[in-house]
């Protein structure tokens, strides 16, 4: 089976993207050993993946990636984003009995906000 282990973001200011996904999703971040410009981030128990940030100029992967995050409440989690430097792309898109709610980082990648029915 392939499926997706780890989510990489890449970002000219990592402390930036890494304090708007702790701000927007309580997600735990921790400095990296090796290499100097890396964390890692921490989404919480249960099914999912994690991911880390590194510095543009550290990695040989182009800039900006789209993410699909499952929350408990799309209106709670909007709002959170954009307390915390975020932007909401469009209004809530309900589809496959499910809503859905794109929105951007402040370093322009894509979030996919995804409330299960």
């Amino acid at each position: 089976m392939n499926r997706i282990i780890h989510v990489k973001i890449t970002s000219e200011e990592p402390h930036k993207i890494t304090d708007f996904y702790r701000e927007a999703f309580d997600w735990k971040v921790s400095k990296l050993p090796d290499p100097p410009d890396g964390w890692r981030m921490d989404s919480g128990k249960g099914v999912g993946v994690n991911s880390s940030v590194y510095r543009s100029e550290d990695s040989p992967m182009a800039r900006h990636l789209s993410i699909a995050i499952s929350v408990s409440s799309i209106e709670e989690v909007s709002g959170r984003i954009k307390r915390a430097g975020g932007r909401v792309m469009h209004g809530t898109i309900h589809a496959f009995g499910n809503k859905y709610l794109y929105c951007k980082d402040p370093d322009g990648n894509v979030i996919c906000l995804v409330e299960f029915a």
